[in-house]
């Protein structure tokens, strides 16, 4: 069990006032030009909850987890700082080893993070929080929320810029759907990733469309690229065939000659893919276990693990499949589905899970519906209809089936998948908001 200390008690309600007010403050300032405001205090109390939800089950439902492991990690860091600078600044600049764990003793407190680099990344990350919080931890975990709201924000601005009509629905799609605030505002990996990635394709987007702020938007881009590849690699490898796919439309779209366009494509596609394919090659150690065949592989070694009774009903199967493309491909609809839908209601064993699975079934009711609306098949008519539509659409759904495909366990499924739910959520909203604009449009002809 987690023991809270003193200062949780007496900075945190400090910290939230502060934090609040401020907050107040700036949107009354910008709601004046930018009515999309209205939502922000309101979606950053939103994470700070969401955030303080993870710290209170991690310590008073579960006995411990990862965001508990981080806080001690990060304490017994800046510990050092004060008992052996060299020693700190030695483990701070050098890649995390078993050696690193040396350097800790019992007057620091020991780092068992400091041998995963993954890990150790978001260690060094959150020291400024920590160092910030008092080494409070309930205030760490506010500050997290708070900083990390940032990359949520301007990704959700980014989508109401197109979709002006859509402020609510854009709302709702990355600052209140339930499981995203919650998993991705704790002292958490999913934390840094989810904020991360908002920064990075808000700030392209700027960069590309918009053509505004190119220098900031350059060092965005790079920053919050450095920051999933050093925690999460493998979301910035689901991230590029999208990115393609998203170029490709806008630059083929300027094309005013339709043969021009249609002949374009092609050609465009293949020098976006080998420049992906360059870049991976550059970045080859980095992402080695990225490269489709390991990733075929580990699938298949992930979904053959289920059937030990380790799991104890926590997991899913897709079924069995080969490592291969073709065999991969067949479990598509299945490995997607459940990546977004499950676990569904009546596979739930815990009141996490439950409202895991409340959530699904909302969101499978709403995707059937707009299935239905747009009459099944005519989804897919949709998806050139917009640039942004494009993007979030392949995004959510690649990504979703790469999490299918290779997570078993609905515990981790319900992290893992969730930088792809809000694209996904906003896809719907944006298909159901153009096929009403097409209604409305053929009732005028009449």
């Amino acid at each position: 069990m987690f023991v809270y200390s003193l200062l949780d008690f007496i900075v945190l309600p400090v910290y939230l006032i502060v934090i609040l007010m401020a907050a107040n403050i700036y949107c009354g300032k910008k709601m004046v030009e930018q009515p999309c405001y209205a939502y922000f205090t309101l979606g950053l109390l939103v994470k700070i909850i969401g955030g303080l939800g993870v710290a209170l089950v991690y310590t008073l439902y579960y006995p411990g987890g990862d965001t508990t492991e981080y806080f001690r990690n990060v304490t017994a860091l800046q510990n050092l700082a004060f008992y052996d600078l060299s020693s700190f600044w030695y483990v701070m600049t050098e890649t995390a080893s078993n050696s690193s764990m040396l350097y800790f003793n019992n007057e620091t407190g020991y780092a068992c993070y400091a041998r995963d680099p993954k890990a150790w990344a978001v260690v060094k990350m959150a020291l400024p929080l920590v160092v910030l919080s008092f080494q409070s931890y309930l205030t760490t975990t506010v500050l997290c929320a708070t900083v990390s709201f940032a990359g949520i924000w301007k990704l959700y601005k980014v989508f109401v810029l197109e979709f002006p009509e859509l402020k609510k629905e854009m709302a709702i799609s990355f600052l209140f759907i339930p499981s995203v605030f919650f998993w991705g505002s704790g002292l958490l990996k999913d934390t840094f990733t989810l904020s991360a990635l908002g920064f990075f394709f808000s700030s392209l987007y700027y960069l590309i469309v918009r053509r505004e702020k190119v220098v900031a938007s350059i060092i965005i881009v790079l920053v919050s690229a450095y920051v999933i590849m050093a925690i999460k690699p493998y979301i910035l490898v689901g991230l590029f065939p999208a990115l393609i796919i998203w170029l490709v439309q806008l630059s083929v779209g300027k094309i005013n000659v339709k043969t021009l366009r249609v002949l374009a494509v092609p050609f465009v596609l293949v020098v976006g893919f080998g420049f992906v394919y360059w870049i991976m090659m550059i970045m080859g150690e980095s992402l080695a276990e990225y490269q489709v065949e390991s990733i075929l592989e580990k699938a298949q070694i992930t979904q053959r693990d289920l059937k030990s009774d380790y799991y104890k009903g926590n997991s899913f199967d897709i079924g069995e499949f080969e490592a291969n493309i073709s065999s991969i491909l067949a479990k598509f609809p299945i490995a997607t589905f459940s990546a977004i839908f499950r676990p569904l209601i009546i596979e739930s064993n815990n009141f996490v899970m439950f409202f895991s699975g409340l959530e699904n079934l909302i969101l499978l009711i709403f995707a059937i519906r707009v299935l239905i609306s747009v009459k099944i098949l005519g989804f897919f008519r949709f998806f050139f209809k917009h640039h942004m539509l494009t993007f979030s659409l392949f995004f959510s759904i690649f990504f979703a089936f790469s999490v299918g495909l290779s997570t078993s366990n609905y515990g981790s499924l319900v992290r893992y998948k969730i930088p792809s739910i809000p694209y996904f959520v906003a896809s719907l909203f944006i298909i159901r908001h153009l096929k009403a604009k097409e209604i409305e449009m053929k009732m005028k002809e009449q």
